[in-house]
């Protein structure tokens, strides 16, 4: 049963703010950090960037980092139309004390999503707002180093007004893109879509978690920073080498790195695979092709992953990968396609083990 299915023990208001930059990704990963991590949860609205869920805000604020796709994660306060004469009545019969007391200091900004309510001017919205909180609560605001942060939402039919509880911090994945690391490969993952697919996995903090095409270990390091016990597979010697030195760059220590076919997996059972099998220019496919490499990994993978176990496969569009992985055994879960250049869109599959 999933998360959004259970009672919710202490449920609230609770607002994420989600990467714009894929068009199904975003959601996708939200709920399957949740549903993984066993956090009741409602989505009670959506609009584009923002999704309004009820759920405990602590245990969401704490699982918040862990997307890679999640901007903010804060408790709704307000919810109106995006009229000032709107706004002003809602803030005034909130319950902003609760959340806000004289000795606080606070800033806020506000975000428009979608192009919406443009006859509403964002900064002059901000400016009434500060006076506005200010007026009501006595706190003072500091727009340098605030005690509360307020995000002001422009989305949708509506204004959405919020606290604050967790933010993506800025360049959080400089320092792990690819051409940063030791050992570099030109089809290594960019680190956002490797995490998405770890998480899309449903892989937690101490899930065994394995790569079987690690390459030089893009999936593995993001698995591996999510607190999973990983092993990476590789036919190709330097691979696993370079795999070796990124994850020793970044302070991992992986159960294992093996040189081995991801179509003989010499492990026994798995809790969770994510992968991006070897295809295209400079990839090497074993002296075979994508679409017969699935043939034969896939059906390895099904016998080795556990009976709630998810498979995550990337793999270019048109390979025939869903029709390959239901003749193994899976089940279609998600799906979602990710252009990269003119000659490639990944097709992103999420297979449950029947």
């Amino acid at each position: 049963m999933f998360a959004s299915q259970r009672n919710m023990d202490a449920p609230t208001n609770v607002f994420l703010v989600l990467s714009g930059e894929h068009p199904t990704l975003p959601l996708a990963e939200m709920k399957a950090i949740l549903d993984a991590n066993r956090i009741p949860f409602k989505i009670t609205d959506s609009f584009y960037k923002l999704v309004e869920i009820r759920a405990d805000l602590d245990a969401v604020k704490k699982i918040g980092g862990r997307g890679a796709f999640i901007d903010e994660v804060g408790t709704e306060i307000v919810h109106s139309d995006p009229t000032t004469q709107g706004i002003d009545q809602a803030v005034k019969s909130s319950n902003l004390s609760d959340y806000l007391s004289e000795k606080d200091s606070f800033n806020i900004r506000v975000l428009r999503f979608g192009g919406v309510s443009k006859e509403v001017s964002r900064v002059k919205l901000e400016g009434h707002l500060g006076w506005l909180i200010g007026n009501i609560t006595g706190a003072r605001v500091n727009l340098e180093n605030p005690t509360r942060q307020f995000r002001g939402l422009l989305a949708g039919p509506y204004f959405h007004l919020g606290l604050i509880a967790h933010q993506r911090p800025v360049g959080y994945v400089a320092s792990r893109r690819p051409r940063k690391r030791p050992a570099f490969h030109p089809s290594t993952m960019t680190p956002k879509l490797a995490r998405s697919m770890v998480n899309l996995s449903g892989a937690v903090a101490g899930t065994m978690f394995m790569d079987p095409f690690c390459g030089v270990g893009g999936i593995l390091l993001e698995a591996g920073l999510l607190g999973c016990q990983v092993i990476g597979i590789d036919a190709v010697r330097r691979m696993v080498r370079g795999a070796r030195r990124n994850l020793r760059h970044f302070e991992m220590n992986p159960l294992a790195l093996l040189r081995a076919d991801a179509r003989n997996i010499p492990v026994r059972s798995i809790g969770a695979i994510a992968t991006d099998p070897p295809y295209g220019t400079g990839a090497s496919t074993l002296k075979s092709t994508t679409r017969n490499i699935l043939k034969e990994f896939l059906p390895e993978a099904h016998s080795i992953l556990t009976s709630h176990g998810r498979l995550v496969v990337a793999s270019p569009l048109g390979t025939g990968t869903p029709d390959i992985a239901e003749s193994a055994g899976f089940s279609p879960v998600d799906r979602h396609e990710v252009y990269v250049h003119r000659r490639l869109t990944r097709e992103i599959l999420v297979l449950g083990a029947n």
